[in-house]
């Protein structure tokens, strides 16, 4: 008779509890990683073996002017010290958030994830993993920044246990794969060689699922395409299905989204230029795909001609060694979605200027950069930037829809102000602050630096400190 996790849960076994977690070391309320700048990383868990992570939570704050957070978090998790990663996946896409959508879209219609393995809460912000994954040797889990933003608040619990695993058990793997443009194929296809590849891996394991994130042009319907998947180098497919969304476990077509724990559409969104998008999931987990030597899991993409889709997957397996290589994922804007312009994906919610987006510009220009917040204190409302300065005094350009005059104001990190900080707007008088500190970093007043002209889109602020400058908010008015 077959057993289940709570089947089990009774027997009481040898092995030692622990977690890694972004617990404030000085025991204050600073619960998370704070600043991770583009290209950095951060270690969540690096513990020797034998074991088993048997849960993930993670979360974040967004920030506005950064939709794309959950695109350019990166999870890479490491087994038996191989120097190549079994899971190197971003954040959201492991977790049922995909599209490079914000967490805004998300909230805004109540999302969330109900997979046994994979789930998100009714804050699109709560993220869980169960998938078991034990290990032999070590594990290691971190998080990179694949972004050109500096990520600030992600919070996370690895939760482990230390003692002997079965010496059969296998590694857990995730593979991201991603194609802007898939083609209308042939109907008549019986070999699968141009079908979408969610997975190809050499080795021993079994295959246990995947999310699989459609962008579809209007009129692109995509559940026409077979499952097709091929065991142990078999020339055509071992196993063939009847259709995508078939394979999902719906059938004739999808008109409401739902999660349950094996399968799922917890994303069915229609958008005002007629296509829409749509998350997908399949958990093999009562079901698993098992192969000795070789697997290929792949799909057919049947529309009518003409027309494209994007498709975006995750696929989830085990095998008996980690991979020895994987496929770069692109940098950056590279490794976005197509992105539609739709109403509610931009962050809006702030008429100052989005002082994070300005990072992007500074470090083009050489200039190190990178987000704060003020420990100790009240969250800062849309972040803050801290510009490495070297007591010069640096060119800052803000983008304005109009050329002419303007008003300018900016509110310092009165906080982070190691001495004394000068701003200028354009050709103006230099105004002089000195570090101060509030009972909230809100608090503090915004500083008018008089007036300043805008030329060719641009109005230039220039500041120095020594060695930063640490900017809050800027507003600007315009006077005529």
């Amino acid at each position: 008779m077959a057993t289940t996790p709570i089947d089990n849960l009774a027997l009481i076994t040898d092995g030692v509890s622990r977690r890694s977690s972004s617990w404030d070391r000085t025991g204050g309320n600073i619960d998370c990683l704070t600043a991770l700048a583009p290209g950095e990383t951060v270690v969540l868990l690096d513990t020797q073996g034998p074991g088993k992570v048997t849960h993930i939570w993670t979360t974040i704050m967004e920030y506005p002017g950064h939709d794309t957070v959950l695109r350019d978090i990166v999870l890479r998790i490491y087994w038996e010290n191989s120097p190549t990663p079994s899971v190197e996946v971003p954040l959201g896409d492991f977790f049922g958030l995909g599209h490079t959508l914000p967490p805004p879209f998300y909230e805004k219609l109540r999302y969330t994830v109900g997979s046994a393995p994979v789930t998100v809460g009714i804050n699109e912000r709560a993220m869980n993993c169960y998938w078991p994954m034990p290990f032999h040797k070590s594990a290691r889990i971190e998080v990179f920044n694949n972004g050109e933003h500096t990520l600030r608040q992600i919070y996370y619990h690895v939760d482990y246990e230390l003692g002997a695993q079965p010496t059969d058990a296998g590694l857990f793997h995730a593979l991201f794969r991603q194609e802007k443009e898939v083609q209308a194929q042939d109907w008549i296809n019986l070999d699968g060689k141009e079908n979408y590849v969610l997975l190809e891996t050499e080795g021993r394991g079994h295959y246990v699922g995947c999310f699989m994130y459609i962008d579809a042009t209007a009129g692109g319907w995509w559940g026409e395409g077979d499952d097709m998947i091929f065991i142990d180098h078999d020339p055509m497919p071992t196993i063939n299905g009847t259709g995508t969304e078939d394979y999902f476990n719906n059938a004739w077509c999808y008109h409401h989204s739902f999660s349950f724990p094996y399968f799922g559409c917890p994303l069915l969104e229609k958008r005002s230029d007629g296509g829409s998008y749509v998350t997908l999931y399949r958990m093999h987990v009562p079901d698993p795909i098992r192969f000795s030597n070789h697997i290929k899991v792949t799909m057919e993409h049947c529309w009518d001609k003409g027309r494209t889709n994007s498709y975006t997957t995750v696929a989830f397996w085990y095998q008996d060694k980690p991979v020895s290589s994987r496929p770069a994922l692109p940098a950056g804007k590279a490794n976005h979605s197509l992105r539609h312009g739709e109403p509610g994906q931009q962050s809006s919610a702030y008429p100052e200027v989005a002082v994070p987006l300005l990072e992007i510009p500074l470090r083009k220009n050489g200039i190190s950069v990178r987000s704060v917040m003020v420990i100790g204190q009240e969250w800062l409302r849309g972040g803050a930037l801290s510009i490495d300065t070297e007591g010069r005094e640096v060119e800052i350009p803000i983008a304005v829809p109009q050329d002419g005059i303007y008003r300018v104001e900016v509110k310092p990190v009165y906080a982070l102000i190691d001495d004394t900080m000068t701003l200028r707007a354009g050709n103006g008088t230099p105004v002089k602050v000195k570090k101060q500190t509030f009972k909230r970093e809100d608090d503090g007043p915004f500083l008018n630096l008089g007036e300043a002209v805008a030329q060719a889109g641009e109005l230039k602020l220039l500041v120095s400190g020594n060695p930063t400058a640490p900017i809050h908010q800027i507003r600007l008015r315009k006077l005529d």
